[in-house]
């Protein structure tokens, strides 16, 4: 069998040879990585969004709760009030949302990815908005 060069690798052209299989083994994995991250389709996207969405809204509840209970211990009225604002605020970003999504890549499937950063989005707005009530 010939080599590159023309003539039969040698124990130095089969360490050279193993050696380039090696050094470029982990090129390769990170090219088939599984992480949605570096994938770039609309679903990886998606994939990828919704850690950070989640993070959003975990944030948006915690606000949330904390300060519920504090108006329900010094303004009840006004706790009865947040919780209803807040009902009417999740309607209205779910439809904003959608109709953001839809016009931006309408039938696409990045729709989902264009959604789901819209709600973490909004979650961040309405999260610094429910600190002011801590104030």
């Amino acid at each position: 069998m010939k080599g590159i060069t023309g003539r039969a690798p040698g124990a130095p052209g089969l360490i050279l040879a193993l050696g380039l299989v090696f050094a470029l083994t982990p090129l390769h994995a990170t090219e088939d990585s599984e992480d949605p991250c570096q994938q770039g389709s609309a679903m990886a996207a998606f994939m990828c969004q919704g850690p950070l969405w989640k993070a959003a809204e975990q944030e948006l509840q915690g606000t949330y709760d904390r300060v519920m209970a504090s108006l329900k211990a010094y303004e009840p009225a006004l706790a009865t009030e947040l919780r209803d604002a807040q009902r009417r605020w999740i309607k209205l970003r779910e439809q904003d949302c959608s109709l953001y999504a839809r016009n931006r890549v309408q039938g696409s499937p990045w729709t989902g990815f264009w959604e789901s950063e819209c709600h973490a989005q909004q979650a961040r707005a309405r999260t610094e908005w429910l600190k002011t009530f801590e104030e």
